[in-house]
């Protein structure tokens, strides 16, 4: 069968190895492949991408689901990471948490353990209350445990509605959930609201800060506007962070916090009703390798705090250069951007053709539909691009103006 993975017999290495890299650059020989503006989602510089590739390497082949019986290193590893995150998100000294394999997982154990913490508690069907901005990965969560999700109606407001939030709370509301920042905007929740609203209700509070629990701590430390949002906050039980995005570890690895070290218990899963006795993992995944947890405690000894404080302060340079840029040709920023990315549109211009435009002269952009805008996530590789940037955009938007570029159809697609 040509062309298949499994041949009748094998080729050598080499050959494996040049036939893998052909297949790399051709697929990814699209107009907006050659872009300078696409680098690593997540970059920091070649050295530290270096030192995350290296560490996965060490530990690739090791079984993190072993880390406390026949990996130990892992385990030890494990403990570090977590402490880490903890003491960044000021966490009390009880605090627990658990690491996973990306920012989804996160979410599902964000909506599990309160779904199970209260489940002697309430009479009926258990449901969630979502910002309008929330990820989808705790729809996904919902829909696996037969949860009911309340998310917020659509709306052109860039911040989590807390009083349409407040009304949708009842006896059966488990968790409520805001964002630091949502993906669509960069502009951080109402959290100190919401932490008063789960206070006064006694509803757990989850922060989803995926995006920006590795930003926005360094960001503060940098001296720039940073909204808490995480255990300084009384209401907040617990935060997402993902570590494969700016801890630049290999994916994936993301961490969940827990105020209460307890409540590790409700996120596990134990079974011994079988022939071979325990089996038990502390989150969803079972089987996984140790390699991502190698690369993000790598990259923090070695960038340490103050690595991390001038990288993001340059991420954050770079993303007011951009914005500068976009206002001087006459771009709108939506809101007023805490994190690394920001979503931006250009009056009576039709954004997705715009989009479109931008990805066939080599800027590669992600699209939103309300409102309909544009987003750019910058990263550290996208110093000196912001004027040639705008420059496209301005040239892009004339032609969209003029009639020269006509509707495609597309909608905006989270993926892109």
């Amino acid at each position: 069968m040509a062309g298949a993975a499994l041949q009748q017999r094998g080729i050598p290495r080499t050959e494996v190895l040049d036939a893998l890299s052909e297949r790399k650059q051709g697929a990814e020989n699209m107009p907006w492949r050659s872009s300078k503006m696409l680098r690593p989602s997540y970059f920091a510089g070649e050295d530290v991408l270096a030192v995350a590739q290296d560490a996965f390497k060490l530990f690739m082949s090791e079984n993190w689901l072993y880390s406390r019986t026949s990996f130990p290193a892992l385990g030890q590893l494990e403990d570090e990471v977590l402490a880490s995150v903890r003491a960044l998100l000021h966490a009390p000294e009880n605090a627990g948490g658990v690491l996973t394999s990306g920012g989804t997982e996160s979410l599902l154990l964000a909506v599990k353990i309160p779904v199970h913490r209260a489940r002697a508690k309430r009479a009926g069907r258990a449901n969630i209350v979502l910002p309008w901005s929330a990820h989808p990965a705790l729809d996904k969560a919902a829909d696996l445990m037969d949860v009911e999700v309340r998310r917020a109606p659509p709306a052109d407001g860039l911040l989590a509605d807390v009083d349409w939030m407040a009304g949708a709370c009842d006896r059966n509301t488990v968790l409520l959930v805001g964002s630091a920042p949502p993906y669509p905007y960069g502009v951080v929740d109402p959290l100190a609201a919401l932490s008063r609203l789960a206070v006064e209700r006694n509803i757990w509070l989850h922060v989803d800060a995926c995006l920006g629990g590795m930003i926005l701590p360094f960001a503060e430390a940098a001296g720039r506007p940073a909204p808490r949002f995480d255990f300084r906050l009384p209401g907040v039980r617990s935060v997402s962070v993902d570590l494969h995005k700016f801890g630049y570890a290999v994916k994936g690895i993301s961490a969940l916090a827990l105020r209460e070290k307890a409540d590790e218990a409700h996120g596990k899963t134990s079974f011994s009703n079988w022939p071979a006795g325990l089996y038990g993992t502390p989150g969803v995944s079972g089987t996984r390798s140790g390699g991502a947890l190698a690369s993000a405690w790598a990259v923090m000894r070695y960038l340490g705090h103050q690595g991390f404080v001038e990288r993001t302060a340059r991420i954050l340079d770079i993303r007011d250069t951009f914005i500068g840029e976009l206002q001087r040709i006459g771009g709108e920023i939506l809101g007023e951007p805490q994190c690394f990315h920001f979503a931006f549109r250009i009056a009576d211009v039709d954004a997705l053709l715009l989009a479109d435009g931008l990805r066939e002269a080599g800027w590669y952009v992600s699209t939103l539909e309300r409102p309909a805008a544009m987003q750019l996530m910058v990263n550290a590789g996208h110093g000196g691009m912001a004027k040639p940037f705008a420059e496209t955009v301005a040239a892009t938007a004339r032609e969209v103006l003029s009639g020269q570029r006509r509707g495609s159809g597309k909608r905006a697609v989270y993926s892109m």
